[in-house]
């Protein structure tokens, strides 16, 4: 793979970004017998995954934490990984608008500085926790543009995680600048189990992927009630629970999980 380490200026967030973007290669020893045409194709598009990451953590924390270096050469994608600070991937109410940086701003650049496909059958996006929210929102809301998503053990319903997050003395995220609330989620852009019953007569429906563990008393209800809202809404839905911890441990086994059955 070719690990490209970007920094550019984002127009949509008004300031410098990094993001780490993965493109398929030949392996090294293949090289060694190849032509540069082979080694570097002309116009060869790829398939690509967005990967978002969890609050607190960023735009590295995929290669540091899983082989998905080594899963994406297998599978020859491209893996596109960036910011999304602790901002639920959305346009805050008072903030950011990561929502549009992810689904436009962040593809355009991705695609015209790598040979990227624009189409939607190779496109795909998931994320672990607030990551999870975001990836399952951007496919929802955008369904013409991924053909799938994959949603780690999601922090989806922020208005049913924000008593259980502060019941644990975790109150880092600032759902007043975000959503205006937490309470505002429902029945919202930002509601995930609305954007999927929208979609119901929609037959451009991306194909969801949710993991969540057993064990994972935060947010394994909210994961499973989602899934039941897509499966009503004719989604084509695999969920895997199983054991495992809100970590990257589960999350590196499930992203190749979710590749195998994607591809």
């Amino acid at each position: 793979m070719i690990l490209n380490q970007c920094n550019f200026f984002s127009k949509t967030l008004q300031n410098h970004v990094n993001v780490n973007v993965l493109i398929p290669s030949l392996p090294d020893n293949e090289c060694l017998h190849a032509s540069y045409d082979e080694i570097y194709p002309h116009n060869k598009k790829h398939k690509t995954i967005y990967l978002l990451h969890g609050a607190l953590d960023d735009y590295s924390s995929w290669l540091r934490h899983t082989s998905i270096e080594r899963y994406a050469q297998e599978k020859g994608l491209a893996v596109v990984m960036p910011s999304g600070q602790n901002g639920f991937y959305s346009n805050a109410k008072y903030g950011l608008n990561y929502f549009d940086f992810i689904t436009e701003e962040l593809p355009r650049f991705a695609q015209s500085t790598f040979n990227l496909s624009k189409e939607r059958e190779d496109n795909f996006i998931a994320g672990p926790s607030m990551g999870g929210y975001g990836a399952t929102k951007c496919a929802l809301s955008k369904p013409e543009q991924y053909a799938g998503f994959c949603n780690l053990s999601g922090a989806v319903a922020p208005n049913i995680l924000e008593p259980r997050m502060v019941e644990k003395g975790f109150d880092f995220f600032r759902y007043d600048l975000i959503f205006a609330g937490s309470d505002k989620v429902p029945g919202s852009k930002d509601d995930l189990y609305l954007l999927a019953k929208n979609l119901k007569e929609s037959k451009n429906k991306p194909k969801a992927y949710i993991a969540c563990a057993i064990e994972d008393l935060i947010n394994y209800d909210m994961n499973v009630n989602l899934k039941e809202e897509l499966e009503r809404s004719g989604f084509d839905v695999c969920f895997r629970d199983g054991h495992g911890g809100h970590d990257w441990k589960y999350w590196d086994e499930c992203i190749e999980n979710f590749l195998d059955w994607i591809l």
